[in-house]
């Protein structure tokens, strides 16, 4: 039965109403091509291949510091121009920032800088608006959500509205204070959650056309639990909007409807572990989580930080989604092919063909085939990389 809480969220009052996709959804491509480009952070900089999807071969393109070192998000701006990132390194060597950095996509793929604007300490996630011209970046030592322009020119303003979170979780060691740790837009491009691992909060604002956050209430979810990211499941007309929360301190997955909108309540759905059965989850924490665009299949990465244990502990948890209540049915493990997994992507084709991760501890990032009838994943690929935190292909 869903266990049913009150959302005092304003934010969500005008939510039922807002029914359509955004317009800015990404565009998918019918079928996955003979040659892709992927970008991969590492320590010092970013690296950008071309790999062949049929050989399952890597050819290096470019070794470039435009997005700076320590980057710890890659993504492209809504025109395929741009790529930003978030980097921990102290801008401009002032303590207690971190950076945001913009830079030009060159018709090859190459990079070429644009500029680079402070942060917040320890900056984690970055999120685009519909129309392109603002980006969000969450904070995770800074605990706060920051606002910037984007001109058409690529180049990022100075920080605008910065919201600075308070609290603190159950947990020592790990929930001292608020920790923002990513930030998304909901479909529709009008509601932003942000998962705040320090306080066991989902944050909430609504963005206005104009660019504003306006802030809302706070979902509080399980104690202890450490909220890391979350996913919006495709919306359907006639289907609840619904998210999931994966949680790095529980290694669970809370699946959250947005029903009773009117009512101001949300359901909790469901939660569900994302270790095998008897597994000891001291040493393991999720880390990433994904749909797949048809909606059918849900992957965790869960990272195993005993220097000592097999690498094949470090695995995707694979679910596949009741289309009619959102609810996850556990399908089974696939090793990642390496230690501290962490991100990971699909490939910009709508069948997600392959699945690119990065396996920080190991210094490696595998690629994995995708079954889109069974969500069965299976490694072709690796390419040794300096501790990888981030990879994406590129549109």
């Amino acid at each position: 039965m869903a266990i049913r809480k009150a959302f005092f969220i304003s934010t969500l009052a005008w939510f039922a109403s807002q029914c359509q996709i955004s317009s800015a959804a990404v565009k998918l491509r019918d079928t996955l091509p003979a040659s892709l480009q992927l970008y991969v952070a590492e320590a010092l900089d970013v690296k950008l291949y071309s790999f062949d999807t049929v050989q399952g071969t890597f050819f290096m393109q470019q070794t470039t510091d435009a997005l700076g070192p320590n980057v710890t998000w890659m993504d492209l701006d809504k025109t395929n121009k741009f790529l930003l990132s978030t980097s921990v390194a102290n801008f401009d060597k002032r303590e207690k920032t971190g950076a945001v950095f913009s830079a030009a996509i060159a018709p090859n793929g190459t990079l070429t800088p644009v500029n680079v604007v402070p942060s917040p300490e320890g900056p984690v996630s970055l999120e685009g608006s519909p129309d392109g011209k603002i980006v969000m970046v969450a904070s995770f030592t800074g605990a706060s959500l920051t606002s910037y322009k984007l001109g058409a020119d690529g180049k990022l303003s100075q920080p605008g509205q910065n919201v600075i979170f308070t609290g603190s979780g159950p947990v020592p060691g790990r929930q001292a204070a608020a920790a923002a740790h990513q930030v998304q837009l909901d479909p529709t491009g009008k509601l932003l959650l942000v998962p705040d691992l320090g306080s066991d909060r989902i944050r909430t604002f609504s963005l206005e056309g104009n660019g504003n956050l306006v802030r809302g209430g706070d979902l509080v979810i399980k104690p202890g639990c450490g909220p890391r990211h979350v996913v919006f499941a495709p919306l359907k007309r006639g289907i609840p909007q619904r998210f999931y929360v994966v949680c790095e301190l529980s290694n669970e997955v809370i699946v959250v409807e947005l029903s009773d909108i009117q009512a101001n309540t949300v359901s909790f759905k469901q939660v569900i572990t994302t270790l095998p059965k008897g597994t000891n989850a001291t040493n393991f924490f999720a880390a990433e989580v994904l749909i797949t665009p048809d909606g059918k299949f849900l992957y965790v990465t869960n990272r195993q930080t005993t220097p000592d244990a097999r690498v094949d502990d470090n695995t995707f948890a694979i679910y596949a989604r009741n289309q009619t209540d959102g609810t996850l049915i556990p399908f089974g493990f696939s090793p990642t092919g390496g230690r501290g997994s962490q991100n990971f992507a699909f490939s910009p084709d709508k069948a997600a063909s392959l699945v690119v991760v990065t396996n920080k501890d190991s210094n490696l990032v595998t690629i994995h085939r995708r079954d889109p009838g069974s969500g069965a994943l299976n490694q072709i690929a690796s390419v040794p990389c300096l501790a990888p935190s981030v990879a994406l292909f590129r549109g």
